[in-house]
Order: structure tokens, then C-alpha cells, then sequence
């Protein structure tokens, strides 16, 4: 049984056109929990200083925090994230999410 995330977590999505991974984790976020509410966040149209430019596309931030625990970088711009090990999978998404209840 899958429990959904708790509406008090704010989830959003980072992420930009051309990023080659943003479309797939976005459709495994929305497969691993349907029921949250998901803020989509184009970081191609955020300003200068704004602390989610400190992760790469895609992202997974909950609370304003990586569902995977990456720190953000101070040298905040726009970039694709490197996922070393490859995208989580839709089943380690659903597992972080529910961690974070």
C-alpha cells in the first residue's frame, strides 16, 4: 500500500526545455505519488540569486530540500544534473517521498 505524501510538504519539480532527463523523472515523480501536488519550476525564468538555481535540472526538492540529499552549490545558474548512478527509479522516488512524511 502506498501512502501518499502529506499536503503539508511543498514539492517542487526543477527543471528546464532542453534538459535531456526533465521530462523522464518528472513522469516518474508524477508515477511514484499522483495524489501530491507538484510545483513545476521553469529554472531558466528564475532570477539571479535564487537559491533553487543551486541545483541542476531535474530536481526533486521537498520543503525546499533534495528528496535525495544533494546540498545545493553557491554558484548558482542553470544546468543539467549529473546523475552519476543513472535517474531513480520510480520506486526509489516513491521511497524518499514517503521518508519525508
Amino acid at each position: 500500500m502506498v501512502t501518499s505524501c502529506t499536503s503539508q510538504n511543498s514539492v517542487e519539480f526543477l527543471g528546464f526545455d532542453g534538459c535531456p532527463n526533465t521530462p523522464e523523472l518528472h513522469s516518474r515523480l508524477v508515477e511514484a505519488d499522483s495524489s501530491i501536488e507538484i510545483i513545476d519550476v521553469n529554472l531558466m525564468t528564475l532570477t539571479d540569486g535564487d537559491p533553487r538555481l543551486g541545483w541542476g535540472a531535474p530536481t526533486i526538492l521537498v520543503n525546499g530540500e533534495d528528496l535525495f540529499g544533494l546540498p545545493a552549490s553557491e554558484q548558482g545558474s542553470v544546468s543539467c544534473r549529473n546523475w552519476g548512478d543513472g535517474l531513480p527509479s520510480t520506486t526509489e522516488i516513491r521511497t524518499a517521498l514517503e521518508a519525508r512524511k
